[in-house]
């Protein structure tokens, strides 16, 4: 990550010798496919400006349906083809492959207790978090209530996450060799740059055409106001990592 630097309180993006641009997850570019299988139009509008989303919500009381880490998620995603920075799709049949995501998560008056991940998948459509195998960065940010929880989730097992109040961004990575999902790991990291916990675990295999997705939900039980709002800027990256014996061994 030696190409994302703080700079007078904002983060900056550069290139570093050997590794490809972070990419802005910019939901508003015309790139990004969305779906809604429960048609239940939580949110009011998603939008990106620049570099920052705001999500802004409905009026609900989240169902388990909501919720992002249970065994079925029937809301709002946004996903596109999972490519290298050269344009050619990542191949489960590819030796070797390792995607990094950052999340910025910045204190917003209010802001909603809401959950998001931001990871690769296989079936971005599928209701199913088994079958859609979305794996990555996660995050649980109230920052006005001082609720703040970042970490990592794959499919339907509950996220791993640190929670400190001081928690502002979250670094992912997920690593893939030959379609085999190696780790998923997800890094807190505070509003001084200071990290606060890692957490980490291993992958399911993954078959078919591979994505890069972004979930939208909450916790199951939790009421939502119309107008409340989420703000955050994330980023992403797909670097070439071959491992084996037509890779970079020894």
């Amino acid at each position: 990550m030696s190409n994302l630097s703080l700079v007078n309180g904002t983060w900056v993006l550069g290139q570093a010798a050997g590794f490809p641009d972070w990419r802005v997850v910019n939901l508003s570019d015309g790139t990004w496919s969305s779906s809604d299988p429960g048609g239940n139009a939580r949110t009011s509008g998603v939008a990106t400006l620049g570099t920052t989303t705001t999500v802004t919500w409905n009026a609900f009381t989240g169902s388990s349906n909501d919720s992002i880490d249970g065994a079925t998620f029937d809301g709002l995603r946004y996903y596109i083809p999972l490519t290298y920075s050269d344009g050619t799709a990542v191949q489960v049949s590819d030796a070797g492959a390792t995607i990094e995501m950052w999340v910025d998560t910045p204190r917003v008056i209010g802001s909603a207790r809401t959950q998001f991940s931001l990871g690769i998948s296989e079936n971005p459509t599928n209701t199913s978090n088994n079958t859609s195998k979305m794996s990555g960065l996660y995050w649980s940010s109230d920052q006005a209530s001082s609720y703040v929880y970042i970490g990592q989730i794959r499919t339907s097992a509950s996220p791993l996450t640190v929670f400190n109040t001081d928690n502002q961004y979250g670094y992912g990575r997920c690593g893939l060799v030959k379609g085999n999902g190696g780790y998923a790991a997800g890094w807190a990291i505070k509003t001084d740059g200071t990290e606060s916990g890692i957490n980490q675990r291993g992958l399911v295999d993954y078959t078919g055409t591979l994505y890069m997705q972004i979930n939208m939900g909450t916790p199951s039980g939790r009421p939502i106001s119309s107008g409340q709002t989420n703000v955050w800027s994330a980023f992403y990256r797909v670097l070439k990592t071959p491992i084996g014996p037509e890779g970079n061994r020894p």
